[in-house]
């Protein structure tokens, strides 16, 4: 039983420890010092408990620095994660948590600290995901250390909310797009490049909700008449490595006509082009991408997209209007994508200009490099947003939201996004025929709708690959666009 004894004004307390012998403490878990005869008992007490129900942490143990705690944990646990999960875990530990937390002992880390720790971070303005990724890492790391019995409890688990605070905190809803975003999206996509492959692309991308490593890391000999079968994905790390898709989703898509058209299409104007990788030899457990593969989306050079300079140069200015703007070394303000409409809509680039300013009157910029231009030769405009706010991931978004307006079964849309059904459900939900073929006929439809409502927005395009599409469809957006007027001229007459 415990027993307290006093020294000066501190409180002792002497307790049984879990082998046997016994120890003696003036603090409790949390360093703090025993302010009366009665709390040192108490807490003496609840320490020979935990050794009866075999749950006593030794204080002494958790008495290591955190630091030293991930020197020994990291080694095993980081062994078995996926290339990105590992990057993101050396991110969040090298930048945010030892920095913080890296001399402090397991044992003195509290959840206010923990709290004002994640405070910091928003007031230094780092992005939501930054944080609670962060703090998420940390409980994993100081959950390890728990079961290890170093420490008593998981300081950085969030408590529970009761009350009105258990309401879910507002979260930022993702911008998705629609059809026709998607196809104005990929159409501009192309003009940047120069390319008829980054139009399939991000066609693709929006019809299927193939994840960006998964669509970069798709080969040939996955594309069937009809089907897409997503095998690998491409995962970047300085070098590329061809990975198992995310949560070892593999699985088969079911492709509408149109979008099977262009992928044979591609195949036959891209037929044996192989990504030009050169095999290396890096000291890890994964290998590099060997080169040779014939990937179906390849860059201009026959390398593989890197995401980063992807979204900047092309994906992005597409869907946003302009250029971000750039930090670094050489840190670059956001510029207007510039368009010569000489040639149609919706314009074909140029070299930008800088963005203008409210109030501020423009000036063209002149200097050795810029190009001058003629009004009287090329007409230039600059392109609107088409989805602000729009990434790469919104497209897998998109696609879910299309799926659910087509009112497929449950089970297609799961198996096609790459999730499970977790509960006894998923055992008995199969996808039958039938609805495969919904899927395919809504999409199919789908397309179709948004090349209708291109037309009518201009009925030819830039882009040699849409303006073939388009062709069906510029008779009826013509007739539509006069039926229409006459209908507004003889009402305002009659009115």
């Amino acid at each position: 039983m415990a027993s307290t004894y006093k020294r000066g004004t501190t409180w002792y307390v002497k307790h049984k420890r879990a082998d046997g012998t016994y120890g003696t403490s003036s603090r409790d878990e949390h360093g703090n010092k025993f302010p009366t005869e009665r709390a040192a008992k108490k807490w003496g007490e609840a320490q020979e408990a935990d050794v009866r129900r075999g749950r006593w942490v030794d204080p002494r143990a958790g008495a290591i620095s955190l630091e030293e705690w991930v020197a020994k944990w990291w080694p095993a646990y980081g062994a078995g994660l996926a290339i990105r999960t590992r990057n993101n875990y050396l991110y969040m530990l090298e930048v945010h948590i030892l920095p913080r937390f890296g001399k402090t002992a397991l044992k003195d880390i509290t959840p206010v600290d923990v709290a004002t720790w994640e405070q910091e971070m928003r007031n230094e303005g780092y992005a939501r995901n930054t944080v609670t990724g962060a703090r998420a890492r940390l409980v994993t790391i100081l959950g390890d250390a728990l079961a290890q019995g170093l420490i008593q409890s998981n300081p950085a688990l969030r408590p529970r909310r009761r009350g009105r605070s258990a309401a879910a905190e507002e979260t930022e809803e993702k911008v998705w797009p629609t059809p026709l975003q998607v196809l104005l999206h990929a159409e501009r996509a192309a003009l940047l490049s120069g390319r008829d492959d980054d139009f399939i692309m991000n066609v693709t991308a929006g019809y299927t909700g193939m994840r960006w490593a998964e669509l970069q890391g798709l080969l040939w000999e996955h594309v069937q008449l009809g089907t897409l079968r997503v095998q690998w994905q491409l995962v970047e790390d300085g070098l590329f490595y061809l990975q198992p898709p995310k949560y070892g989703s593999r699985r088969t898509l079911d492709l509408p006509a149109f979008l099977a058209e262009l992928l044979a299409d591609l195949r036959m104007r891209r037929d044996g082009a192989r990504c030009r990788c050169v095999p290396r030899q890096v000291n890890r457990k994964e290998e590099p991408c060997p080169g040779g593969q014939p990937h179906v989306f390849l860059g201009p050079d026959g390398g593989h997209h890197r995401a980063s300079n992807y979204r900047d140069r092309v994906f992005y200015p597409a869907a946003h209007g302009r250029f971000p703007a750039m930090e670094g070394k050489r840190p670059r303000p956001a510029r207007p994508v510039l368009v010569d409409v000489a040639g149609g809509w919706p314009g074909l680039p140029v070299p930008p200009w800088p963005m203008a300013e409210p109030g501020v009157p423009f000036v063209i910029p002149r200097g050795r490099g810029i190009r001058v231009y003629s009004p009287e030769v090329v007409h230039l405009a600059s392109w609107t947003p088409v989805l602000e706010d729009l990434t790469p991931h919104g497209l897998r978004h998109g696609h879910q939201v299309w799926m659910d307006d087509l009112d497929l079964s449950e089970a297609l849309k799961v198996e096609r996004m790459g999730h499970k059904i977790r509960d006894i459900r998923g055992v008995y939900k199969h996808v039958s025929p039938q609805a495969r073929e919904a899927l395919r006929a809504g999409l199919q439809e789908l397309w179709k709708a948004s090349l209708r409502e291109r037309a009518a927005l201009c009925p030819h395009s830039p882009v040699p690959l849409l303006d073939a599409m388009l062709e069906p469809y510029r008779r009826t957006a013509h007739e539509d666009f006069w039926r229409k007027n006459v209908a507004n001229n003889v009402r305002a007459l009659s009115g």
